[in-house]
């Protein structure tokens, strides 16, 4: 069973990092395994837990485990399968130098987000027993390419699909042999696209699935607001839907007009600015402690 995956995402500085934390602790007070993920480069998350932290998940209590991400590992992990497909793919690759080709590949554009996708599945493969996962997520840019990368894949291997059936018929390849009721596929390349397509519609499944909460932090002044708007647009033309929006930092406790009218069909919650540094284990059990209607419809 998938478990609940929440993404904390919005503009640098808005505190994604201590809302993840402080959801994460919270879930885990209810007695459910819970998995705290920082998809961020910065790795906030080794600061307000004082502790290191790693690929491999580190226990903080007897029910939340925290993980890092290491871009660079998954980067090369990326570099690694592709080699691979390749040089299976192309099979022929004598022909030409694949090898010239692979090093132009090192330096695309796209290649942390993907990294970051290959990190996502592998975390969602691996996390049969854990009832949430809470996502720490890297600013704007970088987290709404994550978020759109599956379906905009799609599109690309889909077209990709048409273009290599069209080649395949103009040329008269002979791509299936019969062996009496039996059909082998031997179109390498057209298999391979099979494959990549069915992965990316389970990544778009995932992101769109009522298990999936995007949750989105703002701050109540005008920069964090005017950038939560841009999310939310480009939330909408991937088809994918705020859950929640978190104003962290309130220093009062009403929702601001401006938030309340945008973001009507969401649910809000406020987070108060802490009165002292949220920084050690202790003082993240306080906070939640101390703010019980920050955390309602969490779980």
């Amino acid at each position: 069973m998938q478990p609940e995956l929440h993404f904390f995402i919005g503009k640098g500085g808005v505190g994604k990092s201590t809302v993840s934390a402080t959801t994460a602790m919270h879930l885990s007070s209810l007695s459910q395994k819970v998995l705290l993920v920082s998809m961020d480069p910065a790795h906030n998350q080794r600061d307000l837990f004082e502790g290191a932290f790693s690929e491999t998940p580190r226990p903080v209590n007897t029910f939340l485990r925290v993980k890092e991400v290491d871009t660079d590992f998954w980067i090369q992990n990326y570099l690694k399968e592709t080699r691979k497909a390749l040089k299976t793919t192309y099979s022929y690759e004598s022909a030409f130098n694949l090898d010239a080709c692979f090093n132009v590949l090192q330096f695309s554009p796209g290649l942390e987000e993907y990294a970051l996708l290959l990190a996502f599945e592998s975390i969602i493969a691996s996390s049969q027993g854990t009832a949430h996962i809470v996502f720490d997520m890297a600013p704007t840019a970088l987290s709404l390419r994550f978020l759109a990368l599956p379906a905009v894949t799609l599109i690309w291997l889909e077209e990709l699909m048409k273009l290599r059936n069209k080649i395949i018929a103009k040329k008269e390849i002979i791509t299936k042999i019969k062996f009496g009721k039996k059909q082998i596929e031997t179109d390498k390349i057209r298999s391979r696209l099979d494959s990549l397509i069915e992965r990316h519609q389970r990544l778009c499944h995932i992101f769109q699935s009522v298990k999936t909460r995007i949750n989105l932090v703002v701050n109540d002044d005008r920069m964090s607001f005017a950038e939560a708007l841009r999310i939310k647009e480009k939330l909408q033309e991937i088809n994918l839907r705020i859950h929640t929006v978190v104003v962290n930092k309130i220093m009062h406790g009403s929702i601001p007009e401006t938030i309340a009218e945008t973001f009507n069909e969401q649910h809000i919650t406020l987070f108060p600015l802490a009165k002292d540094c949220l920084m050690g284990y202790t003082a993240i059990v306080n906070y939640v402690t101390a703010n019980p209607a920050s955390f309602q419809g969490n779980a």
